[in-house]
């Protein structure tokens, strides 16, 4: 791709290029959560790790969450406690299992998530809105044909 002048959509032909024009497109949603949480202290692995759980909507166990993101039940312990300074996260028994304890997110990191989620529904709002609505099904469309299967499930793309 040539630097000094504008690519259009039909000159890009590699998958390098259409990797590099989607990145370009959804970077300032996410750099809206990354200097949201940024603002607040909370680093990308803990940022990762309040999302997951605001994005459940339930308490999940710490051994579900080591699952989750495939690392040791003493990295999460690591991550709720720095979570859990800053007020955004809590720990409580779990009911079902006396050994097991549940996290969930507070009042004070749904807020925080709400203001995450609200600046990047403007973003993506101003991002769309741009795009007819046959455009806007057929852009669906070409993610879910590239969307990566979830962890476990094994195919060929279509």
């Amino acid at each position: 791709m040539a630097k000094d002048r504008e690519v259009t959509a039909s000159e890009l032909v590699t998958a390098s290029e259409l990797v590099t024009a989607l990145t370009e497109t959804v970077s300032p949603l996410l750099r809206h959560a990354g200097t949201v949480f940024a603002g607040n202290q909370v680093p990308f692995s803990q940022a990762s790790l309040l999302t997951n759980l605001y994005e459940q909507g339930a308490p999940q166990r710490m051994s579900t969450l080591a699952q989750t993101f495939d690392v040791t039940p003493r990295t999460v312990t690591t991550l709720v406690d720095g979570l859990e300074r800053r007020g955004l996260v809590q720990r409580t028994p779990d009911p079902d299992d006396r050994r097991a304890v549940l996290v969930s997110v507070t009042d004070k990191g749904n807020a925080l998530m709400r203001e995450i989620e609200w600046g990047r529904q403007a973003l993506a709002d101003a991002l769309v809105n741009r795009l007819t609505r046959d455009e806007r099904v057929e852009f669906a469309r070409l993610l879910d044909k590239l969307r990566p299967a979830p962890r476990g499930e094994q195919g060929s793309p279509a």
